[in-house]
């Protein structure tokens, strides 16, 4: 199923369900990144589901909190970024200790060629949400880091929310560049309303506003 065009960068929200038959095989990445065998081939055999939601806060700092699931109901760790461009530090339970930053570009200011290439009209218009992610390496003992970009894509003619990533490790001489494709599943039930109400205002003024009352 097709994102719809309310569903961007700057609204982020919905279910978004992993395309393993359209996107890059991660394995050698986790590998790489100290993922263990019995994990990586739990990931290689469920498919990951994001459910994202984004807003602004007083201060005017976006905000992306995504809420990830494993086939069959499995909880993977969630995610936030805050879209600053500040590096921060967690303790993740599946990559260990990590520094990482966010924030909105433009495809132009991106240096790496591979994080320019195929993003739709509105993902240009609107800015890619950018970030760098790399092993703290003083209390990881790991050195990796990975240059990431999301947006959205047409893939054979289907509008799909997209992940492209540069993967770099001193323990691999080449980097390793993935893809990752993404089905739309779907309204949260929280951002249903906001959605119907965005179209309205948009000028579909069909829309029974009887029905947007029972969404409240």
């Amino acid at each position: 199923m097709a994102c719809p065009v309310t569903v961007t960068t700057k609204n982020l929200s919905g279910k978004l369900r992993l395309n393993k038959s359209l996107s890059d095989n991660i394995d050698e990445t986790l590998k790489l990144q100290g993922v263990s065998y019995i994990k990586r081939t739990a990931i290689a055999n469920f498919t990951l589901t994001l459910e994202p939601t984004q807003f602004t806060d007083d201060d005017g700092v976006e905000h992306i909190d995504v809420k990830q699931t494993l086939s069959g109901g499995f909880k993977a760790p969630a995610d936030s970024l805050l879209l600053n461009g500040e590096e921060s530090s967690k303790n993740d339970d599946l990559f260990g200790h990590l520094i990482a930053k966010s924030w909105r570009a433009k495809v132009d200011d991106l240096e790496i060629d591979f994080l320019k290439e195929g993003w739709s009209e509105d993902t240009l218009e609107d800015g890619l949400i950018a970030g760098v992610v790399k092993s703290d390496t003083a209390k990881s003992g790991k050195d990796w880091v990975i240059n990431v970009v999301w947006g959205f894509a047409v893939i054979d003619g289907v509008r799909r929310f997209a992940r492209r990533f540069k993967f770099t490790t001193k323990d691999r001489s080449e980097p390793i560049y993935v893809k990752l494709y993404y089905d739309y599943r779907g309204y949260l039930p929280s951002s249903y309303f906001l959605v119907l109400t965005e179209l309205s205002i948009s000028g579909l003024h069909a829309i029974d506003r009887s029905i947007l009352a029972r969404c409240v």
